[in-house]
């Protein structure tokens, strides 16, 4: 698993961006997997910027979703679909018809999963996949102890989630469960980002980069996948070279010890 230090929260944003224009220049009707939540902020703005710049093309794209919460849709206040409606597609020429995300409303949760998996399969796999990393080290709604074989499924959500989630809603919600992609659907990805920014992912970031495989600790199942890139900023990373886990490629570095794109490996 690749590691990259990128001095600020917008350079990150630049450059994860850039790995999706890649994408697209390739194959402009790809099937793209975006995470709703504040670390995409960065991405899905330099994303808006690309297109109104006519730098990328997003008029074929295709969406499918990662998450959502149980009971939700796209008009409830707080929502994966909400979210992604409100900062991205609405600012995105993406036809309606391209995006296919999670029915947080559906009766039957079990055969929305299977609708999930049958259109992924429909269209040949993810293509590229924008992930988060929750404090607990989710992936989507992946929880600690999630068997990183699963497909999309229900998922119970952990005290973490349920009380972190909050900052997602104007009034306090109860939360209890999800409806997510699994481990197994993340890894299969052609290519795939996690991006982790700020100061308050410093102790999750560090575990992660340190932390053997295990379902302990779900994100640490990117590092089974080919391909997956951590773009981190600075924020995020000081606790890793603070406390020795990892040093700077001296190649790259600054004379802070950050430039943009700097690789990071094990000390």
């Amino acid at each position: 698993m690749e590691w990259k230090i990128f001095p600020t929260e917008k350079e990150l944003g630049r450059a994860a961006a850039g790995e999706i224009q890649d994408v697209l220049k390739e194959k402009p009707d790809a099937l793209l997997c975006l995470a709703a939540g504040h670390s995409s902020l960065c991405v899905f703005e330099e994303m808006v910027r690309m297109q109104n710049a006519g730098e990328a093309d997003f008029s074929r794209a295709r969406i499918v979703g990662l998450d959502e919460w149980s009971g939700m849709g796209r008009e409830d206040d707080g929502s994966c679909a909400g979210f992604l409606w409100k900062n991205l597609f609405s600012r995105l020429p993406i036809p309606e018809e391209n995006i296919r995300l999670f029915d947080g409303l559906c009766r039957d949760r079990e055969a929305e999963c299977s609708r999930i998996e049958a259109h992924i399969r429909e269209r040949g796999g993810i293509d590229y996949i924008l992930l988060g990393i929750g404090m607990n080290g989710h992936l989507a709604l992946n929880e600690p102890g999630t068997d990183f074989s699963l497909g999309a499924h229900v998922a119970a959500l952990s005290e973490t989630t349920r009380t972190v989630g909050q900052k997602y809603f104007e009034n306090p919600t109860p939360l209890s469960e999800g409806i997510t992609l699994g481990i197994r659907n993340i890894t299969e990805s052609r290519r795939i980002t996690l991006v982790i920014n700020g100061e308050r992912k410093q102790d999750i970031t560090a575990a992660l980069f340190s932390s053997e495989i295990t379902p302990a600790l779900p994100a640490t199942a990117l590092k089974l996948a080919g391909g997956a890139k951590v773009f981190a900023d600075r924020a995020a990373a000081l606790k890793i070279l603070r406390e020795g886990l990892g040093v700077l490629d001296d190649e790259t570095a600054g004379s802070d010890g950050f430039e943009q794109g700097t690789d990071l490996r094990r000390a």
